[in-house]
This record gives C-alpha cells, sequence and structure tokens, in this order.
C-alpha cells in the first residue's frame, strides 16, 4: 500500500505543470494578458511530449516552442498551429537590455536559456542557435533556485532587427541520473526532460544607431520581404539635398533670357545711335 501511494504522488507530479513564460508572454499564455490567442490552458507543461518520448522515440528531438518533435507540422505553438496566431506580445530595439519572467510550477533543477530566431517560419533549431542571449550579469545560462517567478536581464544582439521575430525559451532540467561527459554518474546528467515556449516580439533600430553598418537580413527578407521597420527608418534617417527657393523672381529683378549687347537694332527713319543696355543681374533663390 505504501508503494502505492508513492507511486500514485510521483505519477502526480510528472503530469503536473513545470514552467511558463509570462514575460514576454509565450504562445502558450499570451491568452493570459488578454492577446487575442487560443487559450492553452496546460501553457506550463510543454515538455516535447515527455521524457521518454522526447529519448527513446524522437531521439531526444524536441519541437522548437516545446511540442513533440513528431508532432505534424505545423506543431501546435508554431506559426499556423492552434496556439501559433503569430500575435506580436512585445516591441524591442536592437542590443536592448530587456526582462524575462518565468513562473516555475515544479522544480526539476537544471538550467534555461533564451534564443532568438529573426524569421517566423523556420522550425529548425539551427535559426535559434544563432542567436543566444547573454545576461545582464555575464553568461547565458539562469539556474534557478526552487519553485516560483525568476525575472532576468538578457541583451539583446546590437545588430539584430525583425520585424517579427521568435524568442525561445528551453529549459533543461537536472533531476535526473545519467552519465556525465567524463565518464562519471552523477545527478543532472545524461539525458534529462526539457520544457520549451515561444514568444512573439519585433526588434527595430535604436534612433542612435541609424549610422550603422547594414544589420542582417533574415531569409525572408533575401527573397524580397523587406523589413518594414527598418524601411520606414530609413526613410526618416536619408538625408536630404540641400534646400532651394522655388517660386518667383523677386519684383525689383527683370529677367530676360535672351539678351544681345552688341546688335543693333534697325529703325525706319533718322538713324540713332543704339542704347546701351543696362546690366542685367541674376539671382537664384
Amino acid at each position: 500500500m505504501l508503494w502505492y501511494a508513492i507511486a500514485l504522488s510521483a505519477l502526480v507530479v510528472s503530469v503536473s505543470g513545470h514552467g511558463r513564460v509570462i514575460q514576454p508572454p509565450s504562445r502558450a499564455s499570451a491568452w493570459r494578458f488578454g492577446f487575442p490567442t487560443a487559450a492553452d490552458y496546460d501553457d506550463d507543461g510543454r515538455n516535447c511530449g515527455g521524457f521518454f518520448h522526447q529519448h527513446s522515440v524522437n531521439g531526444g528531438k524536441c519541437g522548437i516552442c516545446g511540442d513533440p518533435y513528431d508532432q505534424p507540422q505545423p506543431r501546435h505553438h508554431e506559426i499556423g498551429g492552434i496556439y501559433g496566431a503569430g500575435v506580436i506580445v512585445a516591441d524591442y530595439k536592437s542590443g536592448e537590455l530587456i526582462t524575462a519572467t518565468v513562473i516555475i510550477t515544479a522544480y526539476h533543477r537544471g538550467y534555461w536559456e533564451f534564443k532568438i530566431c529573426p524569421d517566423p517560419y523556420r522550425n529548425d533549431q539551427a535559426c535559434f542557435d544563432q542567436y543566444i542571449l547573454e545576461l545582464e550579469e555575464g553568461g547565458t545560462k539562469y539556474y534557478p533556485k526552487g519553485e516560483g517567478q525568476f525575472t532576468m536581464k538578457y541583451r539583446l544582439p546590437a545588430r539584430l532587427t525583425c520585424e517579427h521575430c521568435v524568442l525561445q525559451w528551453r529549459y533543461t532540467a537536472g533531476n535526473n541520473w545519467g552519465v556525465c561527459q567524463n565518464g562519471t554518474q552523477g545527478l543532472g546528467c545524461g539525458n534529462q526532460e526539457q520544457f520549451g515556449a515561444c514568444s512573439d516580439i519585433t526588434i527595430s533600430i535604436p534612433v542612435q544607431n541609424a549610422d550603422d553598418k547594414p544589420y542582417p537580413l533574415s531569409d525572408n527578407q533575401r527573397l524580397g520581404y523587406f523589413d518594414v521597420q527598418a524601411l520606414l527608418h530609413l526613410l526618416r534617417t536619408v538625408s536630404p539635398r540641400p534646400n532651394v527657393r522655388v517660386g518667383p523672381l523677386r519684383p525689383d529683378i527683370k529677367f530676360s533670357p535672351h539678351i544681345n549687347k552688341n546688335k543693333k537694332r534697325k529703325r525706319k527713319g533718322k538713324k540713332t545711335k543704339p542704347r546701351k543696355r543696362k546690366k542685367v543681374l541674376y539671382e537664384i533663390l
């Protein structure tokens, strides 16, 4: 009977929630903050289908937003999926120090990282691995100490802009026993349970960086889909040519484009000496 109670309690823990991103709110949690997205009532349980499914069925792979890797595409939390409406929940500037808030509802040790993909239609992890955010105090991995709400500061890449970026949260737990890289065994070594979430954001160009070198383009931009934010900023910052007044000449200046100072005027009758014309001044206003 005691064994049954222990097994039951372990089962309850395994199916309970684990963690959610509330700032900027993830696709799974955006509905909690008034955004017009579908409600995912299990928004703290995106664990790649579970430990066994992720590592025994999918070879350790996971969907970019925490969905099972073998889920038919688009996966539930990817663009086009049930919860992947692509609603922008935050607007940042490149190089900005941003605030991220995570709620852990079941502590599993381990750490998490935040990454960015500048193309919302790319569903491969390689896109996110290019831009791993760095914590304000340095490093990229944050190690929570128990359950509760955690707030961190991350620095956005200085030269990354995108009209629609995807911010990824990937939590790698550390409560399983396994083989470490040095051959020893210990808690947190080997395969671990993982959790994920995605938030839709924009990153635009700061005003002070208007004269910097061009920013990298996403795959969609290379195909002709330009960054609207960057284009509008360019139009605002292009230096115009020097001002030129266009309008009527001053009333005290007479203008004649056809003046021949030496040509004699012929008149019938009495000959007279040709009159000397006054020099005409031209003025560009």
